[in-house]
């Protein structure tokens, strides 16, 4: 089985005050796979173009007119903003001993963020929980980057790390032989233990399953758990989760496993983050 290499890891800050949770699972990941760590803002141009519209108002608590949007004093608060992030990126740099670049792009948030994964082989962004206990959605440039982006993706929920026992999905795809890879070596650091979620499938394709998982792992110390599904949905994928206690979940990228609305669904609905390998 082919290893999985993870060289450079890039991880994407927005305006949320879990930047530093971010940046700490991008350290637990580059220390792992000893990957250089790139940060990256995104000024979003959208905002600024939206504030010079003449009809984008202010709400003013009194008025009934609002006010223009002051476009300088946005331009203001961005360059503000990413002064508050480099200080905090060099910061935690400093006290993990780790060294972390950080780069500036103005654009379109989402279509930026995919343009500039392509130079990396691992991308981690986070969700937002609030939203999602509200409306059980995600947001849109997460979804967009889902659908999008052409590297491996990390999509954490805002108050995780990578932690284990890890949960990996396997089809015998060329993506999920990757996820399985990258699984065994996660799964060295938590007492050798791995979940392995085989999908619903006949008995004879369901055993050919079996003997290729146990000869990628050919490991003895590793403890794993080989779980077939009843159905390729994700409600069962979290049920598993839960029962076994899973704190981080790999699985492949393409539709072999789930399809788009099932695999968002998953996403959406896990709290544990989730490793999307291609």
């Amino acid at each position: 089985m082919k290893k999985i290499q993870i060289n450079r890891i890039l991880v994407a800050l927005d305006a949320s005050i879990a930047n530093r949770n971010i940046l700490q699972a991008g350290i637990t990941l580059a220390t792992r796979f000893n990957a250089r760590l790139n940060a990256l803002f995104i000024e979003d141009i959208d905002l600024l173009h939206m504030a010079e519209l003449p009809f984008v108002r202010e709400v003013v608590y009194g008025s009934s007119s609002g006010r223009a949007v002051n476009v300088a004093g946005m331009e203001r608060s961005i360059q503000t903003q990413t002064a508050r992030l480099r200080k905090l990126v060099e910061a935690i740099a400093q006290q993990n001993r780790i060294e972390i670049t950080f780069d500036v792009l103005r654009g379109n948030v989402a279509s930026t963020l995919c343009d500039a994964s392509r130079q990396a082989d691992l991308l981690v962004i986070g969700k937002n929980t609030q939203l999602m206990e509200k409306s059980h959605k995600i947001g849109n440039i997460t979804r967009l980057i889902l659908s999008t982006a052409r590297c491996n993706l990390v999509v954490l929920q805002y108050g995780c790390n990578i932690e284990r026992p890890v949960v990996v999905s396997f089809t015998g795809s060329e993506a999920s032989q990757h996820a399985l890879s990258l699984a065994i070596e996660l799964a060295h650091e938590d007492h050798n233990q791995l979940i392995v979620l085989l999908p619903a499938v006949d008995a004879a394709a369901y055993q050919q399953l079996c003997e290729t998982v146990r000869e990628s792992v050919n490991d003895q110390s590793l403890n794993v758990s080989l779980i077939r599904l009843t159905s390729n949905t994700a409600e069962q994928i979290l049920q598993v989760i839960h029962q076994f206690h899973g704190r981080i979940l790999l699985l492949e990228s393409g539709r072999t496993f789930l399809p788009d609305a099932q695999k968002q669904t998953l996403v959406t609905l896990a709290n544990i983050p989730v490793i999307l390998l291609h």
